[in-house]
């Protein structure tokens, strides 16, 4: 599978439901970032082929564990999704690009800090 074309960087989404947005947002942006800028939500309907899925919090793990060590250890475990299994941990996407024919909604978040 193709992540990227040459000239965009990937797209990273995240799959949740409705009511799990402001937690969703919460944990992603600061107050600051929440309060500064007018954030919508985009609902796509991305063909299978165009999605990478990744746990987000052993993605977090591996991540942070580089940052402190220096170091890579990476046993995949982070590509480990399972999309219907319930009580999931929040599932990253990562898209190579957005197609206009992908997007079913956008609407403002809810959650806006003043």
């Amino acid at each position: 599978m193709e992540l990227t074309r040459t000239d965009t960087p990937p797209v990273w989404a995240y799959e949740a439901e409705p009511k799990e947005l402001d937690l969703l947002a919460e944990a992603l942006l600061s107050d600051h970032e929440l309060s500064r800028s007018e954030y919508v939500t985009i609902e796509l309907m991305v063909p299978e082929k165009f999605i990478l899925r990744t746990a987000y919090g052993a993605w977090c793990e591996l991540y942070f564990s580089c940052l402190e060590t220096g170091e890579i250890s990476d046993d995949g475990s982070w590509l480990a999704v399972d999309p219907e299994q319930e009580n999931h941990e929040t599932v990253q996407a990562i898209l190579p690009h957005i197609l206009r024919s992908w997007v079913v909604t956008a609407k403002p978040l809810r959650l806006q800090h003043t």
